[in-house]
């Protein structure tokens, strides 16, 4: 392994920008090596071109010499690998934070992949990006389940599910790494104003009051079809009293 290549590697394998990608090693590795060395080092990148300066003292001054990056020991290039897959980690981190960012607030249908001890849910979904799927994971807290459904759930079982929060949590460690926690609902009261929404293509509804698992109360300027209502309340396992409003 030589860093010329783990450069090349990283833009290949990451599909981060060049510039981006530039930056995140010469930052990196230049701490990573004046670290090692207890001297300033710099990194300079150009294309496919890496440099290496390192400071020297000469007549009470201090200078940059060239360091050959052949003559980094195999342990010194294993440290510089691992502090550069430990900065991707958190850029992906983060650049993956922004994104799940906009699912909150919003409606999603996942699958149970497994029941915690605890009773809270592991939660799998796919939303749609530009040109394909991917699969999110979420949790799904005792707290937020209804009391009529816990307990009951199965590794199998589709739901919808209110993505009510999305969060960044700084682990804790020295490279301070990050893991993203998507909180799921089945309790709030948007589920069910959200559902009638998709069921029924009207937006003029509201759900000013819910029970969780035993009744919801809606609001809607508009007559909703029954079957809208009835799927729904087949969904929630609930009663979903609809009123309507002038």
């Amino acid at each position: 392994m030589c860093l010329e290549s783990l450069y090349r590697e990283i833009a290949r394998e990451y599909r981060i920008p060049e510039k981006e990608t530039r930056t995140l090693l010469e930052r990196t590795l230049s701490a990573t090596l004046s670290e090692s060395f207890g001297k300033m080092v710099v990194v300079l990148i150009s294309g496919n071109d890496l440099s290496i300066f390192r400071e020297r003292g000469k007549y009470g001054c201090a200078e940059l010499e060239h360091l050959p990056a052949r003559r980094l020991s195999r342990k010194l290039l294993r440290l510089c690998r691992y502090r550069v897959e430990t900065e991707l980690q958190k850029h992906k981190s983060l650049v993956e934070h922004d994104y799940l960012k906009s699912l909150q607030g919003t409606l999603v249908r996942g699958t149970v992949d497994r029941v915690r001890d605890n009773g809270s849910l592991i939660v799998q979904f796919r939303v749609d990006e530009l040109f394909n799927r991917r699969e999110i994971s979420g949790t799904c807290p005792l707290s937020q389940q209804p009391s009529r459904e816990r307990g009951k759930y199965r590794a199998g079982d589709a739901r919808y599910f209110f993505v009510a929060r999305v969060r960044l949590i700084c682990l804790t460690g020295r490279e301070r790494l990050f893991r993203i926690d998507v909180c799921l609902s089945r309790t709030s009261r948007l589920l069910p104003e959200l559902l009638l929404k998709m069921k029924s293509g009207t937006l003029k509804i509201s759900c000013p009051r819910r029970i969780a698992g035993r009744i919801s109360f809606v609001v809607s300027k508009l007559r909703l079809p029954r079957e809208a209502i009835q799927e729904v309340s087949a969904e929630l396992g609930e009663r979903v009293k609809v009123t309507w409003e002038s």
